[in-house]
């Protein structure tokens, strides 16, 4: 592969290429839909936008779900051996 040139690894220039590959094809069909591309680079930030805002509200999801099991479990009786000393 051309990436092993550049001493990248292969997850790396996987990505790189899939990256590669998308614009590639975004800009195929952009000539062929005659699409300007100040509208492509509004559809791109638009979805990457999206993906963003979804990524935060499940990092907050996961955050909240963690702190209300962490309360939960503090709040119920548990085995006290911990703190125990013998």
């Amino acid at each position: 592969m051309i990436f092993s040139l550049i001493k990248v690894r292969k997850k790396t220039s996987t990505v790189i290429a899939g990256v590669m590959i998308g614009v590639a094809c975004l800009w195929g069909i952009a000539m062929w839909q005659d699409v300007s591309a100040r509208q492509l680079f509004n559809v791109l930030l638009g979805s990457l936008a999206l993906i963003l805002g979804i990524m935060l509200i499940a990092l907050l999801v996961i955050v909240t779900l963690k702190g209300v099991g962490k309360l939960i479990r503090k709040s119920l009786p548990g085995d006290e051996s911990d703190d125990d000393p013998s």
